[in-house]
């Protein structure tokens, strides 16, 4: 019973620290990538109305999976660019998917590395669909 009772105090104790603010990823883009942060906030407001506490985690979440997935699909020994546009285009916001595409395109030729993060998606799907598809190209 004490080692529940203390799984639950620590359960209680994540969710209200991630509660208060801003992750740090979030934080990072906020700073550094203002304008894919407001992409990322306007989209949880649209979502969640003013549902504020559910706008933050919202926020949160996107950002930690942004930050995630650009970092596994970039990195020059396992990283896979095409898989990571793949999943850009399935769970890219409708009718943006030609925007992201062109925004991918600009950010290989050179551009800015700041434009990745206007592109318009669900970013925690992005996240699952690139692992998955990584997995599964490595299980065969």
């Amino acid at each position: 019973m004490k080692k529940a009772t203390a799984t639950l105090l620590l359960i209680l104790l994540v969710v209200t620290l991630s509660a208060t603010g801003l992750s740090p990823c979030a934080t990072v883009i906020k700073e550094n990538a203002p304008d894919g942060y407001n992409v990322i906030k306007n989209a949880a407001k649209a979502k969640w109305g003013t549902d504020n506490s559910m706008i933050l985690y919202e926020i949160n979440n996107q950002c930690d999976s942004l930050m995630n997935v650009i970092e596994k699909a970039i990195d020059p020994e396992i990283g896979n660019m095409s898989i990571f546009m793949q999943a850009v285009i399935k769970w890219s916001v409708a009718g943006m998917e030609t925007y992201n595409n062109k925004i991918y395109k600009g950010w290989l030729e050179g551009a800015d590395f700041f434009t990745v993060f206007i592109m318009q998606c669900d970013w925690s799907m992005v996240e699952y669909e690139y692992n998955n598809q990584m997995a599964a190209a490595g299980a065969y």
